[in-house]
């Protein structure tokens, strides 16, 4: 059973990626490591506070799961920015996945730092993951 610490822990794995292929040259693949770090953020937040994550591969279904998810919580006014911010980061996966043509440096910027800002935001909504041996 899939649980809120894993998609967490994929989520750093992501974004570690990310900002190592984030050096002008691999802008698809940081922008593409960067997005499924959000999505596996969005789906750790909701698995935590739902139990359950967004079943389908429809991007409008995991933003509308992240402002229920934060219903009724302190993050609740910025789960809807964030849920708006989601949206804008994962629109662009077509483009740096399937497309078959280089991103240009504007977008992979623009998409690094809102995949960075709702990653950390994750972080806040998240308790503090606990220590697994593979992490020693």
């Amino acid at each position: 059973m899939a649980n809120w610490e894993g998609f967490l822990r994929e989520a750093h794995k992501f974004w570690t990626v990310a900002e190592v292929a984030y050096d002008g040259s691999h802008g698809n693949e940081a922008a593409s490591n960067a997005i499924l770090a959000v999505i596996a953020a969005n789906d750790a937040i909701c698995l935590h506070f739902l139990g359950q994550r967004p079943g389908s591969e429809s991007h409008g279904e995991a933003a509308r799961f992240l402002r229920d998810a934060c219903k009724g919580t302190r993050w609740e006014q910025d789960a809807a920015r964030r849920a708006v911010q989601f949206t804008s980061i994962v629109r662009e996966k077509n483009a740096a996945q399937y497309e078959g043509r280089p991103i240009d440096s504007a977008t992979t910027d623009r998409i690094m730092k809102q995949a960075k800002r709702f990653i950390d935001w994750a972080d806040g909504v998240l308790p503090d993951l606990p220590v697994s041996p593979q992490d020693e």
